[in-house]
């Protein structure tokens, strides 16, 4: 019998829910981003590497999920 590998399949149309994106941002927060993560422990554990380092969700990330979708309601 051989492979499925290539065959299609059937996909779900649920949408992603929104996830935070946290930074771990250098220099009290005017510094670089060291290291962004989905996981608040993870920001966490990983800005205690460095001292004046700051977690703050990703602005972006969060504007770009308030923000409807093109062809949706909302607009004009």
């Amino acid at each position: 019998m051989g492979c499925g590998c290539n065959k299609g399949r059937a996909r779900t149309a649920a949408p992603v829910p929104d996830r935070t994106l946290y930074r771990v941002v250098l220099d009290g927060g005017n510094g670089k981003v060291a290291f962004q993560t989905h996981s608040l422990a993870t920001a966490q554990a990983v800005s205690k590497n460095y001292p004046g380092s700051l977690i703050d969700p990703d602005p972006e990330a969060a504007a770009a999920g308030q923000s409807p979708a093109p062809g949706t309601a909302g607009g004009a």
